[in-house]
C-alpha cells in the first residue's frame, strides 16, 4: 500500500467511469455525479471513488465492512466493485437511507411508495417545537405538504420503507427554502425553494432514472449488503476473520454534533418530537464526539474508566490535552466540556477497532479516515493517535497519509492554537 498519487483519479462508476480531481475523493463532493449516491447525501464523508480505489488496492474478494456506514456510501462502492459488504450506524436516519440506496428496487416499489404518498390526506401530527423548528425551513404550505408525505410512511410495508424515506427527504430537500450542505438544513440561510408537488416529481424522476438505468440491475445483483442499526462497538453478527477489508470514517473529534446536523429529518420522520427527545433517541448511541453528548459521560468515574480502557502509552498522552482542555474552559464564555469528550472518544474507538482486528482475516486491510482537531486552541492529532491504537491492538504496515488540508475556509479565530491548517487523513493498517 503507498500513499495516493496526486492530481487525477480514473475508476469505473455506474454508467461509465469517473475522472475526479485527487483532492476531492475524501469529501462528498462528487456524489451528485453517481447514480444511487446521489439519492442521499452528507457533508461529513467520503466519496464512492475513495472507496473503489480502497478496494482496489487491497485486491482482495470477500466481505467489505464499514463499522460507520453513514449513509452508505461504502456500501455502494462495494457493489460497483461487485463485493458484499456489512455496515452499522446506530444514527435512524442514515441507516434508513443507507439502506434505501443498497437495496434491490423496481420501479413498480417505486410506483408503490408514490401511491401511498398520494392516498394520504392528513399531516402527521407535531409538536410545538418541531412546528416551530420546521417552519423556519418550510413555507406553511410546504409543510403541511412534507407532513402528509410522512404519515404515508406508516402505511408502506417494512420492505419499502426506506425507500419511502429517501424519497421523501430527497423531496423536502427540493421543496426547503433554506440552504443545505449535504443533509443538513441551516435555518438562518435561505435559498429558492419549489412546491413540494414539483420537488417530488422532480425526487422521483431521479430515482425513476437510476432504477430503469442498464447499469442498474446488475449492479444491485453484483454483491449483497447487510445493515446493522446499532454501534459497532460490539459487532457480534460477525464471525471472528470473516471481513476481506475494512473502509470507514469515524466522526472526528471536532464537535459535529451528528444529531444535529439530522434535526429537520428527525423531525419530519417523527422519531423525535423535541431537542431533549433527539438525545435519549440519538445522541445517546452514537460515538461521543460533541459537547452535547449525555451527562452520565462526564461522570468523574465514567472518565476514569474510559482512561484506564485504552492503551496506558495514549491515555497518558492525553492526560495534558485533557488538562488544558479543562483550563481553557474555565477562561472561555461558552466553557463547554470539551475536556470530557477526550476519554470517552478514544475509548469508543478503540472498541471498534479491536472488533474489526478480529473480524478481518489474516492480511485484511484496513481503510480509516479521521482529522485532527483544534478544540479550544488545544491541538489534537487524532491521525497519530489512531496510529497507536492500530499499533497496540496488533495491526501492522501502519501507514498515515494526508488527503486534504481543512479548514482553509473557516474563520481563523476558531482555531486558534492550531499549528497550521488541519487535516483528513488515510490511516492504513494490515491484521498480522
Amino acid at each position: 500500500m503507498t500513499a495516493f498519487d496526486a492530481g487525477q483519479l480514473t475508476l469505473f462508476q455506474a454508467g461509465g467511469t469517473s475522472v475526479v480531481d485527487r483532492t476531492r475523493v475524501s469529501t462528498n463532493t462528487l456524489s451528485h455525479r453517481v447514480g444511487v449516491q446521489r439519492w442521499a447525501n452528507f457533508i461529513a464523508g467520503f466519496s464512492v471513488e475513495f472507496v473503489q480505489e480502497c478496494l482496489a488496492a487491497s485486491g482482495r474478494k470477500g466481505v467489505v465492512l464499514d463499522p460507520f456506514m453513514g449513509c452508505g456510501t461504502t456500501g455502494v462502492g462495494a457493489r460497483m466493485s461487485g463485493l458484499d459488504c456489512v455496515g452499522y450506524d446506530p444514527h435512524p436516519v442514515f441507516g434508513t437511507l443507507a439502506d434505501a440506496k443498497v437495496q434491490a428496487w423496481s420501479n413498480d416499489d417505486l410506483d408503490h411508495v408514490l401511491a401511498v404518498m398520494g392516498r394520504e390526506k392528513r399531516p402527521r401530527e407535531m409538536s410545538p417545537s418541531v412546528v416551530k423548528f420546521l417552519s423556519k425551513l418550510f413555507s406553511e404550505e410546504n409543510l403541511s405538504e412534507v407532513m402528509i408525505a410522512s404519515r404515508a410512511l406508516d402505511r408502506l410495508d417494512a420492505r419499502r420503507h426506506s425507500l419511502g424515506v429517501a424519497v421523501l427527504l430527497k423531496a423536502s430537500e427540493l421543496a426547503c427554502s433554506s440552504q443545505t450542505d449535504g443533509i443538513y438544513k441551516a435555518p438562518t440561510t435561505q435559498k429558492r425553494s419549489v412546491t413540494f408537488k414539483a420537488a417530488l416529481a422532480d425526487a422521483a424522476s431521479v430515482f425513476r432514472e437510476d432504477i430503469a438505468a442498464p447499469w442498474y440491475r446488475p449492479w444491485t445483483e453484483a454483491g449483497d449488503c447487510r445493515l446493522y442499526r446499532k454501534s459497532s462497538t460490539e459487532m457480534s453478527e460477525l464471525e471472528a476473520c470473516s471481513i476481506a477489508t475494512v473502509v470507514t470514517s469515524p466522526p472526528y473529534l471536532n464537535n459535529f454534533d451528528f444529531a444535529e446536523m439530522t434535526r429537520m429529518q428527525l423531525y419530519i420522520l417523527g422519531i423525535a418530537s423535541s431537542w431533549s427527545e433527539i438525545t435519549e433517541t440519538v445522541r445517546e448511541k452514537l460515538i461521543t464526539n460533541t459537547t452535547t453528548a449525555p451527562k452520565t459521560h462526564r461522570d468523574v468515574e465514567y472518565q476514569k474508566q474510559c482512561r484506564e480502557s485504552i492503551p496506558l502509552q495514549l491515555a497518558s498522552s492525553l492526560d495534558a490535552v485533557v488538562e488544558r482542555l479543562a483550563s481553557e474552559k474555565t477562561k472561555r464564555a461558552g466553557k463547554k466540556p470539551y475536556d470530557s469528550l477526550v476519554f470517552p472518544y478514544y475509548r469508543q474507538i478503540a472498541d471498534v477497532l479491536r472488533e474489526c482486528h478480529r473480524v478481518l482475516q489474516p492480511s485484511g486491510a484496513l481503510n480509516w479516515v479521521v482529522s485532527d482537531a483544534a478544540l479550544y486552541g488545544t491541538y489534537i492529532p487524532t491521525h497519530e493517535h489512531t496510529a497507536t491504537l492500530l499499533q497496540s491492538i496488533g495491526f501492522r504496515n501502519i501507514e498515515v497519509h494526508q488527503l486534504r488540508k481543512r479548514g482553509h475556509r473557516w474563520k481563523l479565530d476558531k482555531r486558534d492554537g492550531a499549528p497550521g491548517r488541519l487535516g483528513e487523513y488515510h490511516i492504513f493498517g494490515v491484521k498480522k
